[in-house]
């Protein structure tokens, strides 16, 4: 067995036992013994509700948002060359969220339905924007994103301070929230993610390529612009249905894809579902520490993610020989 293949078999077991781990944590502590007899159908009731319609569904929940954002992060930093890109990046996170938030207020429908919608909506705004002389701009692209992104923030502070509702639950779909999963949530995120992770690890060589460089892809036959557009799209898709389930997370499509990085290279075949299961390990186990460390108070994950997340961007920023 080479290195790869046993560092991406440990990566696997690494997550089996994570989410086993996860699953024990709590307010009430279940033994292994107690979460294998639910799983079966053969545990107490009250251990089984909590083990089957709580964490569960969260810890599937939280895997599927974490994968998405780990693989969205991964494939950005491809196509725009840039180690250091976050999927929030384009603005795609702060337009779903808006749409969040104005559902929220307005007291009308699901948040997600909303800001899936939002989403889409900004991913449409930020491509027209960057996409000029028949060709997508990705200086143009970041730089888009970044203002559209800190412009929806701003309607959402101005929304939040005029007409004062609803506060508390916009701040923690602000700050990342996983404690409402539902299996209809997990199966959407399943069905949406499947199709689009398999069309990525399709085209997956053609990003190698363009990662080497634009010119030297195009004599080898690549369709860059297409490529471009169809990882941005993706990536748009995925960030924007993860933000509709579980809030504004951050740092999880920066790190994972930079640690995955330095464990098993550049190669995008590779890459991309090493991030998927690296980004749903630390989510679920930043959640679990969410949930468990300050009981009976339950923090948002964001927070957790952040706390973890800036100093290690530090420590990458310092190491950059060209800082």
């Amino acid at each position: 067995m080479s290195k790869r293949a046993a560092a991406f078999t440990a990566l696997v077991l690494t997550a089996a036992v994570v989410s086993a781990l996860c699953l024990t944590a709590g307010s009430v502590k279940i033994p292994l013994s107690g979460i294998m007899a639910a799983l079966a159908g053969s545990g107490g009731d009250y251990e089984s509700v909590i083990i089957m319609q709580i964490r569960l569904p969260r810890i599937l929940l939280g895997f599927m948002v974490g994968g998405m954002l780990g693989l969205c992060g991964a494939m950005l930093q491809a196509v725009l060359k840039n180690p250091l890109v976050d999927p929030f990046i384009t603005g795609i996170s702060s337009g779903a969220a808006l749409g969040a938030t104005a559902a929220i207020m307005a007291g009308i429908g699901e948040p997600a339905l909303f800001a899936a919608a939002m989403a889409m909506a900004t991913i449409f705004l930020v491509y027209r924007i960057s996409f000029k002389y028949g060709r997508l701009n990705t200086t143009g692209l970041l730089l888009t994103g970044v203002m559209t992104g800190s412009f929806f923030s701003g309607l959402i502070m101005l929304s939040a301070a005029v007409f004062n509702r609803d506060l508390v639950k916009i701040m923690f779909w602000l700050m990342g929230d996983l404690s409402s999963p539902g299996w209809p949530h997990i199966a959407a995120a399943v069905i949406v993610t499947i199709p689009v992770f398999g069309a990525c690890m399709y085209f997956s060589n053609d990003l190698n390529i363009l990662s080497a460089g634009e010119e030297e892809a195009g004599t080898m036959g690549v369709n860059t612009e297409f490529i471009k557009l169809f990882y941005f799209a993706a990536a748009g898709i995925l960030t924007g249905l993860a933000v509709s389930l579980s809030g504004v997370i951050g740092f999880v499509g920066l790190l994972i894809p930079h640690i995955m990085r330095f464990i098993f290279g550049a190669d995008m075949r590779l890459l991309m579902p090493a991030s998927f299961l690296g980004g749903g390990i630390f989510l679920i186990g930043a959640d679990t520490l969410a949930r468990s460390m300050f009981l009976p108070v339950e923090v948002p994950v964001g927070i957790i993610t952040g706390l973890i997340g800036a100093p290690v961007f530090i420590i990458m920023l310092m190491r950059r020989k060209d800082i």
